[in-house]
């Protein structure tokens, strides 16, 4: 095991210490404001790593530090309880949080087909997780459990996922096997929110995004599309923007560098899986945020989605695998 840059093996490491003092993971519950209730699951490495996950919703990521730095985004509503309805607007209750997982059945604007309503984004980011198992050794901190989508009479999904990161690393792993439950074909949408926030994201923040075509979203972000690798401080009032890269690569690579505080970051995924990859730039003033956003769509909602040729489906009992890599490391 590496510790600061010394290789100890875990006989000399457990006549030192306890591991857990260095690494690993445990259960915590929290016990008052908006989020009182969620179960929420405590990961470190010898690194300098600190993750937490969301075991609540959908197994998400609430933040990441490295060594000090706060690299995630954290909204104005700060971590909510699943005390709303659909009706509830998603920006009233989204935390944000370094990771939110949407689909899986619609991402981007909410919308009815065949008189069924799709709230924005999906509902997986919203589902507990069920069979939750935590795995800590020497080499590896593994968490798993299972979300489920269904309805009767309806679809039946199940997404099971896997996180994985080393006990002396800064590497986080996600990977998400859907797997369709009923016998009946399902479009099935997923968008990695990924999400960087202050003081990661700041003016000294670099981003090398992959080769490809970009565009805007909007009218407005086209018009802005010289300056969507351009971060600048937090502007009053300033309106988001979101614009589509369509990398070259097989196995796309978003590179984050921020010199100033020494820390680099890597998404990287899987184009066959994730062809679009979204970025949510977002300099407004209390809003701060940077969405680096792999996903399966261009994010117009299921209705618009499927009238313009969508056809990522998983069939009657199959599966699909998604997933992305997070490497960290100082500068």
């Amino acid at each position: 095991m590496n510790i600061f840059g010394n290789q100890i093996s875990q006989e000399d490491l457990l006549r030192r210490c306890n591991p857990s003092a260095l690494y690993g993971a445990r259960r915590v519950t929290v016990a008052d404001g908006k989020g009182k209730g969620q179960g929420l699951i405590e990961i470190k490495t010898t690194a300098g790593l600190r993750v937490t996950l969301l075991e609540d919703k959908g197994l998400d990521i609430l933040d990441v530090e490295y060594k000090g730095v706060n690299l995630g985004f954290l909204s104005k509503n700060g971590l909510t309880n699943q005390n709303h309805t659909e009706a509830d607007s998603f920006l009233r209750y989204w935390q944000g949080g370094f990771l939110g997982t949407c689909g899986l059945r619609n991402v981007g604007e909410p919308c009815t087909v065949n008189g069924e309503f799709f709230p924005f984004h999906g509902r997986i980011g919203l589902a507990a997780a069920d069979f939750v198992k935590i795995d800590v050794n020497e080499k590896r901190i593994a968490i798993t459990g299972t979300m489920r989508e269904s309805a009767l009479f309806g679809y039946c999904l199940e997404m099971e996922r896997t996180i994985e990161i080393p006990s002396d690393g800064a590497d986080i792993s996600v990977k998400d096997v859907v797997k369709n439950l009923t016998p009946e074909s399902q479009p099935i949408f997923m968008l990695y929110h990924i999400n960087f926030g202050f003081p990661f994201l700041s003016e000294n923040l670099s981003v090398k995004f992959p080769e490809g075509e970009v565009k805007g979203r909007t009218p407005e972000a086209q018009a802005a599309l010289d300056k969507h690798n351009v971060f600048t401080t937090p502007e009053d009032g300033i309106k988001e923007h979101v614009y589509f890269h369509l990398p070259k690569a097989d196995k796309p690579v978003v590179t984050l560098s921020n010199k100033q505080l020494g820390v680099t970051a890597e998404v990287i995924y899987d184009k066959k899986q994730l062809p679009v990859l979204a970025e949510w730039h977002c300099m407004r003033s209390g809003d701060y945020a940077l969405g680096i956003e792999p996903t399966s769509s261009f994010i117009r909602g299921r209705g618009q989605e499927l009238e313009n040729g969508y056809n990522v489906a998983v069939p009657g009992f199959g599966t699909l695998e998604f997933g992305f890599d997070l490497k960290i490391s100082a500068i």
